[in-house]
């Protein structure tokens, strides 16, 4: 099928030389690879801008009544780790290399999400037009406009050949991330280093050692 739609996708470009591209949605949805025309091949690509892409994402949403996200380090740093796993394997896809989830990666980075969603996509020259073959996928639509969602991370990266991969993750951190964090650091600090439990006397025949009656005891 999805052989099929590339196909078909070769064949229109052919048929529209000058158009600057052409985008299919992945199969299973979440991602988006655009056909591009050697014209629009020929152009580099930009750098990504943060705050640029993060006023841009905010004037989608509230345009649809949406609420404003901020930029959040944690996630920008999940959103660099996949679009460098998916520069790498010169593959775009949620599944990083190694098994990982959109959920996984954001708590690696440190971020304690109930959501986290995720859109990439790749060979668009700019954060402008991958915004523009997201906003016309509503896979993607649906989770740039998820009203819950307080924070964003972006990111873009190259493969050998300077292919680019693009990926936004999306997300909501749990109202207790912080509370947890502290709370967990309170008891380490208190509890300390585990005491070491005396062997009973089966442990101490299995460790080939002599069990004392009178002290109840090794040795």
């Amino acid at each position: 099928m999805l052989q099929r739609n590339i196909m078909i996708a070769a064949l229109m470009m052919l048929a529209t030389p000058a158009a600057a591209g052409w985008t299919l949605p992945c199969v299973f949805g979440g991602c988006s690879i655009t056909f591009v025309s050697p014209e629009y091949a020929a152009k580099p690509v930009q750098p990504l801008d943060l705050e640029a892409a993060l006023a841009q994402i905010n004037a989608y949403r509230t345009k649809s009544g949406r609420k404003p996200v901020v930029l959040d380090e944690r996630l920008s740093r999940a959103a660099a780790a996949q679009s460098k796993d998916q520069a790498w394997r010169s593959r775009i896809g949620h599944d990083g290399s190694d098994g990982s989830k959109p959920m996984q990666r954001a708590a690696r980075a440190g971020y304690r999400a109930k959501i986290a969603s995720e859109n990439v996509a790749s060979g668009q020259k700019s954060f402008s037009d991958v915004m523009h073959s997201w906003e016309g996928s509503s896979g993607h639509r649906e989770n740039l406009l998820r009203p819950e969602v307080t924070a964003v991370g972006v990111a873009m990266a190259k493969n050998s050949s300077g292919w680019p991969y693009w990926t936004l993750v999306l997300g909501a951190e749990k109202v207790n991330a912080k509370k947890d964090t502290e709370e967990s650091a309170t008891m380490g600090k208190e509890e300390g280093p585990g005491q070491p439990q005396p062997l009973t006397k089966e442990g101490c025949k299995t460790a080939g050692m002599k069990w004392n009656d009178q002290s109840n005891a090794c040795g």
